[in-house]
């Protein structure tokens, strides 16, 4: 209500949306030095070579609580005035890739680059994934905790046990029943709004739902 909000986007390299009017040519498109200029590789670029940023090391999500991000110059520039709060547009855990590199920026402090992303202890990983695993995000069901807890923050229960029947299914959490019981009150939250069921029901329906779902997937809740 009192502050502004910054989506911040996200992409795999080379794989940014890209603005342009239908009379324009696919040359002039690709050719266009614009296209590149984008908040998370202008986020790299400062961490890089502006004194500010590599002093602060800032993760992407904190970055525009002390810089702004002008879309007409497609630049960052060190913010005078005012508070915003930056969030990192969501991934599902399904989307493979672009999931661990939204992982690693949510936890590596002022990387300067996808390839900086991708190093650990001077070694390159082929993948995000790789580069998440070896940082020790991927321990203990940890990433799909913060994935739920961020969606609790303010998804609608339905998508959220949609969500966490997703995770059961493609994700392979260690220890599922932990994960459920984390995050269950969020998960029956409007199920306890309805006045034609009884509060001992309650959890038998979200069961039911959630078995519903995985159904839907190939799986039941066994």
């Amino acid at each position: 209500m009192t502050q502004s909000v910054y989506h911040l986007l996200l992409y795999l390299d080379e794989l940014q949306f890209v603005s342009f009017r239908k009379t324009d040519t696919i040359n002039s498109i690709v050719k266009n030095p614009m296209i590149k200029k984008t908040m998370l590789t202008k986020f790299f670029l400062m961490n890089e070579t502006n004194k500010d940023a590599k002093k602060l090391k800032l993760l992407y999500k904190d970055f525009s609580q002390y810089f702004v991000w002008s879309s007409t110059y497609k630049m960052w520039t060190r913010r005078q005035q005012g508070n915003v709060i930056g969030r990192v547009v969501t991934c599902h855990p399904t989307e493979g890739e672009i999931y661990y590199l939204r992982l690693l920026l949510m936890n590596v402090r002022g990387p300067k680059s996808y390839k900086d992303l991708l190093t650990v202890n001077g070694i390159c990983c082929d993948t995000f994934k790789e580069s998440a695993e070896k940082r020790g995000l991927l321990h203990y069901d940890n990433n799909l905790v913060e994935c739920m807890y961020e969606a609790a923050c303010y998804q609608i229960p339905y998508n959220l046990r949609r969500l966490f029947a997703t995770i059961l299914v493609y994700c392979s959490p260690s220890n599922p029943r932990e994960l459920w019981k984390q995050f269950e009150n969020s998960m029956f939250e409007d199920f306890k709004s309805l006045a034609n069921i009884a509060a001992k029901d309650i959890h038998l329906a979200v069961l039911n739902h959630i078995n519903n779902i995985l159904h839907s997937m190939g799986h039941d809740i066994k």
